[in-house]
Order: structure tokens, then sequence, then C-alpha cells
């Protein structure tokens, strides 16, 4: 979840906030003078990984978008998708970054209580209903049948809200949050299955299987993702596959006739 958006003058080393909703309590001034500390090392160490430069602080992350001599500056929670972030944020710099290039930040911006509302608008995304999450528990168990329990790690995430709901979880909850980490990373229109053949073979459920698949699916074009870590033999890969696709057609269905979007 984004928490706070800030604009700066990269050389007056000024700015205004564009949005703040209220969790987080930080020093503004701080957050510059730190911010400005991470452009100049940035240029000084060479370009970064894409557009958005980031550094961690504890549970949360500071991202950095420039646009000529602006700064968009959000401070969201780790785990939120880094690619879905530049989405949102880009947004915002298509529609008001001309204004705000001729904004005079020593001063209140002309309109700033619209322009926040606005921005306000674009930031606060789908929020996954709660209130089906019982329908939703059916449809996994269905899933988890079908597929003859071969999940060890099974849950459900929001692209910038983190963990909705856990079906199945391993004891420390390192691949949880490693699959966190890596739905942060990748684009987020895309399916993804991690599919490795095992060294020496597993018996699940009484069965012996030969490969493991680390998953993340997102569901249709909302916010929404399946993740988890299952195992299989290779002649049984289509059905797993086809199952997870139902899953997430299934889901989907669901929240369209709740008119979830």
């Amino acid at each position: 979840m984004i928490h706070l958006l800030l604009i700066l003058d990269k050389k007056k080393q000024i700015g205004q906030t564009l949005f703040d909703n209220g969790i987080i309590k930080l020093q503004t001034d701080l957050l510059i003078g730190l911010v400005h500390a991470l452009i100049l090392l940035g240029e000084e160490m060479g370009q970064s990984k894409g557009a958005l430069r980031e550094a961690e602080l504890g549970k949360y992350q500071i991202g950095i978008l420039t646009q000529e001599n602006l700064l968009y500056v959000v401070v969201q929670d780790t785990y939120d998708s880094e690619p879905f972030t530049r989405k949102i944020i880009q947004t915002i710099i298509d529609k008001f970054h001309p204004l705000l290039l001729e904004a005079n930040l020593n001063y209140k911006i002309k309109n700033i209580e619209e322009i926040s509302d606005e921005i306000a608008n674009i930031l606060i995304t789908m929020k996954f209903p709660i209130e089906l999450l019982d329908v939703i528990d059916a449809t996994i168990e269905e899933f988890i049948k079908i597929t003859n329990n071969i999940f060890d790690v099974l849950f459900l995430a929001d692209l910038d809200d983190g963990i909705v709901k856990v079906w199945k979880r391993d004891n420390d909850d390192k691949l949880v949050k490693l699959l966190l980490e890596i739905l942060s990373e990748i684009p987020f229109e895309r399916q993804w299955i991690g599919s490795t053949r095992l060294l020496v073979p597993k018996i699940i459920n009484q069965k012996e299987v030969t490969h493991e698949a680390w998953i993340i699916y997102r569901i249709g074009l909302t916010d929404f993702c399946i993740l988890g870590r299952g195992y299989y033999i290779e002649e049984a890969r289509e059905h797993f596959e086809e199952a997870l696709n139902q899953l997430v057609i299934s889901i989907y269905e669901i929240l369209q006739n709740n008119n979830v979007f």
C-alpha cells in the first residue's frame, strides 16, 4: 500500500506532500534529505535497475521516480509490486506533471486540495472483499482436492496491500516472504511458474513426485494474485496447469458476479 507521496524539486531541495494516509509518522524534512542523498549516491554509483529507484527502511520502501527536475517520492510497504507502483505513479505524472512543473514549491500549490483528492482516488486501489472469502475458500478446497493436495504453500495476495488469505504456509514463512519478494519485482501483467526437476524424488501424500513448481498467477486484470508451491510428476503437469487456470477463472468470476470491479 502506498502511504505517502511527495513531490520534490531536485535542484532547490524543496517539496510538498501530495498524498498522506496518516499511517506513517515521518518528518518531511528528514525524508527530503534522505531522498536527495539517495539521488546523489545513485548518480555516483551509476544507473539503477529501473526507472524507480528504491531503498528499504524496515517494513517500508521508498521509491523515487524522476521526471525532468521533479522527483516523485512514494513510501509504501516493502512487498508492494514495484511495476504496479510505477504504473500508478506514471498515471499521476501524465495527468499532473505539467501543472506541478510550473508550480513554485516554496508556496502552496494552486488547487492543491482538488489535486490531492484526485491523486488519492488514483492511489487508493481495489480492495479484496473480505466477505467473499468463505466462497473463495470452497473454490480453493476443490482445487486442492483435484490436484491431490500437492501444494504445501498457497495464499492470496494483493499487489499493493500484501497477504489477503493464507491456506497453506511453510513453518517459518520464508517461502511466503520469498514469493512476495518475487511478486514485487516481476511485471504484474504476467503469469509465472518456476518449475524444476527434483534431484531426489519426494513422497507427497504417499505418492512419488519428481518436480517442484512455484506459482504466481494474477486473477484477471484485478490487483489480486494466487501464489504457492506445489509438487507433481511430469506426466501430470498439464493437469496441474489446467486446474490452476480454472482456479483463477473461478475466483475472477466470483469477484465479477459480486460487482467487485
